[in-house]
């Protein structure tokens, strides 16, 4: 808001919503997770989106409310792209793991 009015507003809730043609569920879920500090998220699916309600343990300020989604939108997309990394590197990662075990001495030479 260009003017500032309204910032000082209280609001109870705030929400965002995330396509999931490009998020995944799970993804928006983990974030969800990381922004509970003082909101709960309620997250529901509506026509291919995943709306996520936050809603204040006390009211604040329109422009915390917004703060809070920001923050919960930038993690949504942290959360998405650790997510292809993860993917990317698997295999890498499973070959070093098995690399890893396999001179523990923990398996048996039977």
């Amino acid at each position: 808001m260009a003017d500032g009015s309204g910032e000082s507003e209280l609001v109870p809730a705030a929400q965002a919503k995330f396509d999931l043609s490009v998020f995944d569920l799970d993804c928006v879920k983990r974030a969800a997770y990381r922004v509970t500090g003082n909101a709960a998220v309620e997250i529901t699916l509506e026509d291919g989106f995943a709306v996520c309600a936050l809603i204040f343990t006390k009211a604040v300020t329109r422009a915390a409310a917004e703060t809070a989604i920001e923050r919960l939108r930038l993690e949504v997309l942290d959360q998405d792209l650790r997510s292809s990394i993860a993917a990317e590197t698997a295999t890498v990662r499973n070959a070093i793991l098995a690399l890893a075990f396999s001179r523990s001495g923990l398996q048996s030479d039977d």
